[in-house]
């Protein structure tokens, strides 16, 4: 009986023994929270947190986007075309205007003298009148080739000796713009953005100088001609072209492409939300624009978003997944 009860004790005595060590404190870890855990816990909140060094050692700029509403475009076809053809028609109109000033001063000559009892004939006064009426028509039809060939809007442009100039030379280039059939713009709108098929250039801007003379046989669309200055391209170049067209605008902010990222099939960007914290942010992207792109989703005006340097955080990101157990 006594073993018995002496047993019990010991192993009552080695249980305690056992709650104590595991329940007891380790050498070298707080009892509580501490600041130690709350800033090990705040590294792990979902953002990335760089040091002043690591900012400047990576060039990090942040800068606020802008507000901006954007008309809605139609996406349509652009040709630069061959625009030595307008140089041959003035050529001709001016050699027909020569004409004609010459055949007038010539009929009135004539009828000068005629009034004045010299030796001119009525037959000759009938010369000199038909050849100025037939340097009328020819100054006429010179003109209309031109209007048919390339319509008004170009064609009754009082600058259109010197813009052909620069045509010639390259220091600009005439486009045809074709809208996709059942397509229309509403009223003539006075620029169009274009851009190269392969989308790597930023888009540019093209004066609309009015509707095209013609309908492309194969398109049977809507067209305008158009005027890029400071843009010699080759004739034939194909580019895609942006119509204003109608409807809502579309409100967004306008980011730098540099802060942009693509990841995952997604559009991104990082936005500083403190001075050593920054976030990624997806976004929705909208058109293309001169200074930027719009995005229309997951960015203000107030967020102070990471123009250069974004590449080197979200790098940083990923080394962090990867070695994350």
């Amino acid at each position: 009986m006594k073993k018995l009860m002496l047993g019990t004790v010991v192993g009552i005595a080695l249980g305690a023994v056992a709650t104590w060590l595991a329940v007891r404190p380790q050498d070298g870890v707080a009892k509580h929270d501490g600041p130690e855990k709350k800033e090990a816990e705040s590294k792990h909140d979902g953002a990335l947190h760089w040091t002043k060094e690591q900012q400047e050692a990576a060039g990090l700029v942040t800068a606020q986007g802008l507000e901006a509403e954007v008309k809605p475009e139609l996406k349509a076809f652009g040709r630069v075309l061959d625009a030595s053809s307008i140089a041959a028609s003035l050529g001709d109109i001016e050699a027909a205007q020569v004409g004609r000033d010459a055949s007038a001063k010539e009929f009135e000559r004539v009828q000068l003298l005629r009034s004045q009892g010299d030796n001119a004939s009525a037959r000759m006064l009938e010369t000199a009148e038909a050849a100025m009426k037939r340097d009328r028509v020819l100054l006429a039809s010179a003109q209309a080739r031109l209007i048919a060939g390339w319509g008004p809007g170009l064609a009754d442009r009082g600058d259109l000796p010197a813009l052909s100039t620069l045509l010639l030379k390259q220091g600009a280039s005439l486009l045809r713009i074709d809208l996709l059939p059942g397509e229309n713009a509403g009223e003539v709108p006075k620029t169009v953005r274009l851009a190269a098929l392969t989308g790597g250039e930023t888009p540019f801007e093209a004066e609309v100088l009015g509707p095209a003379a013609s309908a492309d046989p194969q398109t049977q669309g809507v067209a305008y001609l158009a005027l890029a200055r400071g843009r010699g391209l080759p004739p034939g170049t194909l580019l895609t072209a942006f119509v204003p067209g109608e409807g809502a605008a579309e409100k967004g902010v306008v980011l730098p492409r540099g802060a942009i990222l693509r990841h995952d099939g997604e559009a991104f960007v990082w936005l500083r939300t403190g001075d050593d914290k920054f976030e990624r942010r997806r976004v929705e992207l909208g058109r293309a624009l001169k200074d930027g792109i719009l995005a229309t989703s997951g960015v203000t005006a107030a967020d102070r978003v990471v123009v250069t340097g974004a590449q080197q955080l979200l790098s940083d990101e990923l080394k962090a997944a990867g070695g994350a157990e």
